[in-house]
């Protein structure tokens, strides 16, 4: 890790957890995939939160709430959000993309088959710009679009002014020029 502060944007790394613990030890091969694309980011200047690594592989044994606290404050100061999901998302993994959703974080979603996942995961589109990567998260090429789109997601929200991105905020904070008088 070095020493200076990343420059690019903030993005919060989602994957699966506790299905790749077996006797209290996270599975390499898994655990390789995840160290791939938090080293790839970080490498392309990404400030990267990973629960993972926050919880040391598990070993760490942080309590729910502090687990819960530590992923929402990082998935809201997230620019982007980059999900491995593998088959099918975790618990853990479905939550965070719920919440981005929520929020309209801009989102990328790492699968083998984005027809397998659920309609709501297929949907997130209509919400959030959404870019999919299909393939092996082993595989360098795939790690190598992933990381690249949630940098240009992150970089892009990041410089975007937020609260005016709604096509609805006139009609939210019921804006009437022709009613302003001096």
């Amino acid at each position: 890790m070095s020493s200076h502060l990343a420059t690019g944007p903030k993005v919060f790394l989602a994957a699966t957890f506790g299905a790749h613990v077996r006797d209290g030890v996270f599975l390499p091969e898994r655990k390789a995939e995840i160290l791939g694309f938090h080293t790839r980011l970080t490498e392309l200047g990404a400030s990267v939160f990973s629960s993972h690594l926050n919880e040391q592989w598990g070993t760490a044994g942080l309590p729910p709430e502090d687990c819960m606290r530590d992923d929402l404050r990082a998935l809201h100061a997230a620019d982007s959000l980059c999900a491995l999901l593998g088959d099918q998302p975790s618990a853990g993994v479905a939550f965070e993309l719920g919440y981005a959703a929520s929020v309209r974080r801009p989102t990328v979603l790492v699968t083998s088959s984005f027809r397998s996942q659920s309609s709501m995961i297929r949907g997130m589109g209509t919400l959030l710009e959404l870019e999919v990567v299909e393939g092996d998260p082993g595989s360098r090429a795939v790690v190598e679009k992933a990381c690249a789109a949630a940098i240009d997601l992150g970089t892009k929200y990041r410089s975007s002014d937020r609260f005016w991105e709604s096509p609805e905020v006139g009609r939210a904070l019921k804006f009437r020029s022709s009613e302003v008088t001096g």
